[in-house]
């Protein structure tokens, strides 16, 4: 393995089943075996919903669940894709200046599978500056679920990106790998914030990570021994990329940002845009004080095209040119107040999450065990558990009120969990995909079976066989890792 933890690490192939049967599948499509391969894991997010693109940090953990690519190197300037996923299409295509590599979605715009694949190699290009010295030959392998809420996508934009790089000799920066993914995913439309990327490549087994922006940094946050997250899919499966549903938070919050701005001076002619944690530091306020001026200064819950112009003193077309993106130039509503009120209180419990696990522990370990290092509790290990359940729970309930991108499958599954005393909320983006739970230990395959009987058979009509596959328990993992024995 390399020495530089600031890399991203390069270790041998491990043995295993899954590397067996991607390496046949690769030799089946191919000829040959593979000369490397690249694995980025998916993610939860603990607590820290649609905060990361505003701003402000969050804490999520890396998933056991992962995309794995296998890949050759060759000397044509092309890239042969293939996925173990039959339902996915064989795709070739010449390795373009980044420039002139354009992303099409289908005529629903939804983005082709293999679309994630361009953004990572797009992105690498522009990095490298167009500089290839190899092609590849990829197959892709996959064990997240998609449209779920724990960034697959991300993952295989990242894992492609990686192998890419790499094929290229070029240099492997966790930081510099992970905010590059970041700009990668943008090209498919969808203007996340770099929460997936970061966690992907700066995981550490064991822990979750409190990541900060402006930089980027990646804190440890060591979880109280007896809890334990299960994830929980709610079988609502959504893009974000095919709807415009998650632009729209992102430019509404833009927008409740610029006018909180005015109270610090008048930017008339200054179209830059402005995150909601710029304007904080900006007016010198706490959070707290932010919660009290939004309510102050954005008391409507509905904004027109027309006020919000006025307020900003600027016309239509500049506000669709520099604050919306294609996808929202068509909007007239916007609910300034609903999504800045969610913001700064997300921001506040990440806050208060982190501050809880960190009292939690003396920082004393009392040994590994199965290579697991445990901490002694200062404190009820009980009243530990709830105070970030009690977190977990508000974050929910103003994802669900304010922000507006449950559903009501997550909302389900999150009232199961209550009736068993068991925190939840849902994760990712929204609209569908999953919940995380903070579930004690002792009570976590009782847990388990609860949601199969309640919702998976019950309310989704599923054999209760089935429904294995869409609840599972999980801890912290490790971030991106590139495999060769060479």
């Amino acid at each position: 393995m390399n020495g530089n933890s600031d890399e991203v690490p390069i270790t041998n192939i491990p043995s295993g089943e899954r590397i067996q049967k991607l390496s046949e599948h690769y030799s089946n499509e191919f000829g040959s075996e593979p000369d490397f391969y690249a694995r980025v894991p998916g993610r939860v997010n603990l607590i820290g919903e649609h905060i990361d693109y505003c701003g402000y940090p969050v804490l999520p953990m890396a998933l056991e669940q992962d995309i794995i690519v296998a890949a050759g190197f060759i000397k044509e300037h092309k890239v042969y894709l293939r996925n173990t996923n039959c339902k996915y299409d064989k795709i070739d295509f010449e390795i373009k200046p980044y420039s002139e590599i354009i992303i099409k979605a289908d005529s629903d715009g939804k983005p082709f599978w293999y679309n994630y694949v361009l953004c990572g190699v797009k992105g690498a290009l522009e990095y490298l500056n167009n500089k290839v010295i190899s092609g590849l030959r990829l197959c892709i392998d996959g064990n997240i679920p998609p449209s779920s809420g724990l960034s697959s996508s991300s993952a295989l934009v990242s894992a492609v990106c990686l192998a890419f790089l790499y094929a290229q000799n070029a240099n492997l920066n966790k930081i510099e790998i992970s905010s590059l993914c970041a700009n990668c995913e943008r090209y498919i439309g969808t203007q996340g914030g770099g929460m997936d990327q970061a966690i992907a490549f700066l995981a550490e087994k064991y822990c979750a990570q409190y990541i900060s922006w402006n930089p980027l940094t990646a804190t440890k946050v060591v979880l109280p021994e007896d809890a334990t997250f299960v994830v929980a899919h709610s079988l609502a499966e959504v893009n974000k990329a095919a709807t415009n549903d998650y632009n729209k938070r992102v430019i509404e919050c833009r927008l409740a940002a610029k006018i909180l701005s005015l109270d610090s001076q008048r930017l008339k002619t200054d179209h830059t845009i402005i995150t909601l944690s710029q304007v904080q530091k900006l007016l010198s306020k706490s959070l707290e004080d932010m919660v009290d001026l939004v309510q102050y200064r954005l008391p409507k819950k509905i904004y027109h095209k027309n006020e919000v112009c006025k307020m900003l003193e600027i016309t239509e077309e500049d506000l669709n040119e520099f604050y919306l993106t294609p996808n929202t130039r068509h909007l007239n509503e916007f609910k300034l107040k609903q999504r800045a009120l969610h913001v700064y209180g997300e921001a506040i419990r990440v806050e208060e999450f982190r501050k809880i696990c960190a009292q939690s522990m003396n920082g004393k370990t009392n040994g590994s065990a199965n290579g697991v290092v445990t901490f002694e509790s200062n404190g009820d290990k009980n009243d530990v558990l709830n105070n970030l359940g009690e977190l977990m729970s508000k974050s929910h309930e103003s994802l669900k009120n304010l922000y507006e991108c449950s559903h009501k499958n997550l909302d389900q599954l999150v009232d199961i969990s209550r009736e068993l005393n068991v925190y939840s909320r849902l994760t990712g983006a929204g609209w569908g995909g999953c919940i995380v739970a903070l579930c004690p230990r002792d009570k976590v395959n009782e847990y388990i079976e609860k949601l199969k009987d309640e919702f998976y058979t019950k309310h989704c009509k599923i054999d209760k066989a089935k429904a294995k596959s869409y609840v599972f328990a999980t801890s912290p993992n490790y971030g991106a890792v590139i495999y060769t024995n060479k």
